[in-house]
């Protein structure tokens, strides 16, 4: 995931702007925050940069246990902060990391809520970061797949639009004997 570049906006509303909470009280809290709602089968890793959390989700539906995996991406938020003191002063593309960690708890915390409140279920709340293996070996986000699947869907309907109509010509046989 590249870098999230902040507006000045977005950088004065953060919620955790200048936390002095660590990336590794955070990474504590957020294991934690995973044994609390009793998800102890989860992965850490570490792809092109980003750190990346994943973890099965069990839920029944139509009286079946079924289970997802699901992988989440610690954003990695940036904002060019001033290299000097001054008016003036270059600036440096710095990544926020204790910030980036904190939004990332947060997230977790309150989607692992929303289901132990029954506000959500398991499904609705981590669907757009539910893996889907794909034939081929690869990947993709189970969502992903469902707005492809969608897409194909409209353009079939766009061409059978273009086409009109189908019009089946068929001929009635009347194989029934009359009956006296």
């Amino acid at each position: 995931m590249a870098d999230i570049t902040l507006t000045r906006k977005q950088y004065e509303a953060l919620p955790y702007r200048g936390t002095s909470v660590p990336k590794g009280k955070t990474y504590g809290d957020i294991i934690g925050l995973l044994e609390l709602h009793g998800i102890k089968d989860y992965q850490w890793t570490k792809y092109q940069d980003t750190d990346q959390l994943a973890f099965p989700v069990k839920f029944n539906y139509r009286d079946m246990e079924r289970s997802f995996l699901v992988k989440l991406t610690v954003p990695r938020l940036a904002y060019p902060l001033p290299m000097r003191k001054g008016r003036g002063a270059p600036t440096k593309l710095t990544y926020l990391e204790n910030e980036s960690w904190r939004i990332f708890w947060w997230f977790l915390k309150s989607k692992l809520e929303a289901v132990e409140y029954g506000i959500s279920d398991e499904f609705r709340e981590f669907m757009p970061n539910i893996s889907h293996a794909l034939p081929g070996g690869g990947e993709m986000p189970l969502a992903d797949l469902i707005l492809e699947g969608a897409d194909r869907l409209d353009r079939l309907n766009q061409l059978e639009d273009k086409r009109g109509p189908r019009i089946i010509e068929a001929e009635i046989v009347d194989d029934a004997k009359p009956t006296s």
